[in-house]
């Protein structure tokens, strides 16, 4: 081995062992932030048709209010909620609505705001995979749907 070969080896040891300690802390868990306490506590819940991107829409989902609804539905069968009919009424309020993201997606947005003071606690978004069949666009709907309800579980069930 020449001296050249074996002073770039050196070099590239010694790199690499100098970074070893920087890879291993990007690799640490960031703690997770605390939940607000309202989103954890709620018992009563109004939810909000924050309304649709009628225009972005599938032609294949086209349905009024069909994220509302669909929200609605799977909120009230999860019956961890007293669904009231006025926002005075709610701990807290989920308004939903979906539009176009910036890859002209369609997306579906959840923000948890506390009634009170207005302020949004939590946000959470998913997007709809897209589809040209009627069938596969309704099921690629009802899956993200789904998954946003689940993820409110997820919100909902507190530290883990």
């Amino acid at each position: 081995m020449t001296p050249v070969q074996r002073a770039a080896l050196s070099l590239l040891f010694s790199m690499g062992t100098l970074s070893m300690p920087m890879l291993m802390a990007q690799q640490e868990a960031v703690p997770s932030a605390p939940t607000p306490a309202q989103v954890l506590a709620a018992r009563k819940v109004f939810i909000s048709n924050g309304g649709d991107d009628d225009w972005i829409i599938p032609h294949q989902l086209h349905a009024p209010n069909l994220t509302y609804n669909q929200f609605y539905a799977g909120i009230k069968s999860w019956g961890k909620y007293e669904l009231v009919s006025s926002p005075a009424d709610a701990d807290i309020v989920f308004e939903i609505r979906s539009y176009d993201s910036r890859e002209a997606r369609l997306e579906v947005h959840l923000s948890i705001i506390d009634p009170k003071t207005r302020v949004t606690l939590w946000a959470l978004t998913r997007e709809v995979e897209g589809a040209s069949r009627t069938a596969t666009a309704r099921k690629n709907f009802e899956d993200c749907m789904n998954l946003l309800v689940g993820d409110v579980k997820k919100l909902t069930a507190g530290p883990s």
